[in-house]
């Protein structure tokens, strides 16, 4: 990439942290900023949680201009309190569980620079899987490419099972199609062959995304205080669709356990915000619920056949909401209400 002129960064860019909680998490975050190579214009702290930090906590970050506001416990209403107060034409949202390379926000700004047609941008967002950072989860067996395409699931990862006689035209789908949304309004992220690529669904966890375009696609804030399915919604609502992921730089998220959910309540609340989605965004108005119904019966067998009994009643659960009208997230919002939790 061409060098941009650092000064001229000065007060493009405004980071957004929501956190609750996560004290050790957040001042790690905070050092990683202050170390920052690109100068950030200010960053607002929204903390929804009871140890809250105190102004001798912050103040130690001498090269970092923060506003520390509190807020109810909600991740899209503290992003949404964040986004309005920023003052740049770039925000810079942060999960507070993540680390960053001090170059990486000077990536990304330089990347922006270099594609005026970009709006959300991040790194490769890496979790650790068996002791082992990874940013994708290819698939190697043709058993699962032929069911994740007759049943429309979800992928997130490079398709590198050798081709033979079953799996040779589906693969040439998958590659024609590129990275996409699959018909039952899944994610569909294979193609990561170039140094930048552009995924339909990707984390807005440490995004650089234009200001005007988050004040417009703001965080549904009907979603439960953890913000499952958050990034989906705004992410396939930007005038230009889709995330534009920088591979030369990356983020480490940790994960960090305080104030996470069960996976199998996370699950619930994902599926049910993806059809809350689908019927209420326009560009997902060929995504039919039929199909999300039949995507959830292609995860069953899984489920039961693994013994994880916990998934496979979350999975039903979600299936029976959905398939009697009855998505807590659709009818709490046609009721103008915010923070439904739906419980298992």
């Amino acid at each position: 990439m061409n060098p941009v002129n650092l000064a001229s960064k000065n007060k493009q860019i405004s980071v957004v942290i929501a956190t609750c909680d996560r004290r050790a998490r957040l001042l790690s975050l905070l050092r990683d900023l202050d170390a920052s190579t690109c100068p950030l214009a200010e960053v607002i702290i929204v903390d929804s949680g009871d140890d809250k930090l105190s102004p001798g906590d912050y103040s130690i970050f001498k090269g970092l201009a923060i506003q520390y506001v509190t807020s109810e416990r909600s991740v899209c209403i503290q992003r949404n309190t964040g986004i309005k107060m920023a003052k740049s034409p770039w925000v810079l949202l942060c999960d507070d569980d993540i680390e960053i390379p001090e170059d990486y926000v000077e990536k990304l700004f330089e990347y922006a620079n270099l594609h005026s047609e970009a709006g959300a941008i991040s790194g490769l967002w890496l979790e650790k899987e068996n002791n082992e950072w990874k940013a994708t989860h290819p698939i190697h067996s043709t058993r699962r490419l032929l069911w994740a395409y007759f049943f429309q699931l979800g992928i997130w990862g490079e398709i590198e099972c050798r081709d033979n006689f079953f799996n040779k035209g589906i693969k040439k789908y998958y590659k024609r199609k590129g990275n996409h949304i699959s018909r039952a309004g899944w994610p569909v992220n294979t193609d990561f062959s170039s140094d930048h690529i552009i995924c339909p669904v990707y984390s807005l966890g440490a995004s650089l995304v234009k200001r005007q375009w988050l004040m417009h696609n703001l965080f549904d804030e009907v979603l439960d205080r953890h913000g499952i399915g958050d990034n989906y919604g705004v992410t396939t609502s930007l005038p230009f669709p889709g995330v534009h992921v920088v591979k030369t730089t990356f983020v480490h998220h940790h994960l960090e356990p305080a104030n996470r959910l069960k996976r199998s309540l996370q699950y619930y609340r994902r599926v049910l915000a993806l059809d809350y989605f689908i019927k209420t965004k326009k560009r997902l108005l060929d995504n039919k619920r039929s199909r999300l119904l039949w995507s959830l019966l292609g995860n069953m067998p899984g489920f039961i056949l693994s013994g994880n009994g916990k998934m496979a009643g979350a999975n039903f659960k979600a299936m029976w909401k959905i398939a009697t009208g009855k998505n807590p997230y659709y009818l709490g919002n046609k009721q103008g209400k915010k923070i439904i939790e739906p419980a298992l």
